[in-house]
């Protein structure tokens, strides 16, 4: 990240409570783009890390109400400001309210605002599906869902700079990563109450399955791009790193 992108960068302050795996989020970005010869300019670097912040905001805060209606309310909440609408703001938090805004510019700004109020009411209405389907296929279906969706949101900023390889890539990248994700997290979401479905030995076995079948076909794919398969060792590695730590504070 150059000075100018870092300084841009800086004027972002998520909150105390933001989850520290976001903060790599806009430097693993950079590596990627750079693996396909990319160079992202420093708004589209800051306008990125306002998508992954906003995400990452709505996520915990989601995650934190117990109650199915004041889910929806949170959820219908979210749609409005980024319309711009101003509807129920109750539900939402300042910091919230503030992320959206900034998004909301972002999206007018790269002319994909509709296409961005129509995937976030997606995502929210999958995140609901995966809370409280007790189906592991199902479940498996809304990770890979939720992964693919999240893509298209940071593909609708890059598309100015961006290329279809690169976007071919990351479309086959979501799934695996975020099947990673869930299974890290499976434990801690279960004891939240954040899914109903409970992470069984089973669960998390067809989860691995799945993400190696995955991961097998990336890495045969790109297998001849040394950054890319760099970058990609160097994140499974800290995926199992995590995946551990999260297991031995699960008991």
């Amino acid at each position: 990240m150059n000075g100018i992108a870092a300084s841009r960068f800086d004027l972002l302050q998520p909150g105390a409570g933001a989850r520290r795996e976001y903060f790599k989020l806009p430097r693993d970005l950079a590596v990627l783009t750079s693996s396909f010869g990319i160079a992202l300019p420093a708004q589209v670097q800051r306008d990125a890390a306002v998508l992954a912040f906003s995400i990452e905001c709505a996520d915990r805060l989601l995650d934190a109400i117990p109650q199915t209606s004041r889910r929806a309310r949170f959820s219908a909440s979210v749609v409005s400001c980024l319309r711009g609408e101003g509807l129920i703001l109750d539900a939402l938090t300042p910091e919230l309210a503030w992320w959206l805004g900034q998004l909301r510019e972002v999206a007018a700004r790269r002319r994909v605002h509709d296409a961005f109020c129509q995937i976030v009411r997606d995502l929210l209405g999958n995140s609901e599906f995966m809370r409280t389907t007790t189906r592991h296929g199902e479940f498996i279906e809304g990770a890979l869902r939720e992964g693919r969706l999240m893509v298209e949101l940071l593909l609708l900023i890059l598309a100015d700079v961006s290329t279809p390889p690169f976007d071919s890539f990351m479309r086959r990248l979501s799934e695996p990563a975020n099947l990673s994700d869930k299974l890290r997290d499976a434990g801690s979401d279960f004891r939240r109450g954040e899914m109903t479905l409970r992470p069984t030995l089973a669960f998390r076995l067809r989860l691995v399955c799945e993400i190696l079948r995955r991961t097998f076909s990336l890495g045969i794919i790109y297998a001849g791009n040394g950054q890319l398969l760099g970058w990609g060792i160097q994140s499974l590695f800290t995926e199992l790193i995590w995946f551990r730590f999260s297991k031995a504070h699960s008991h």
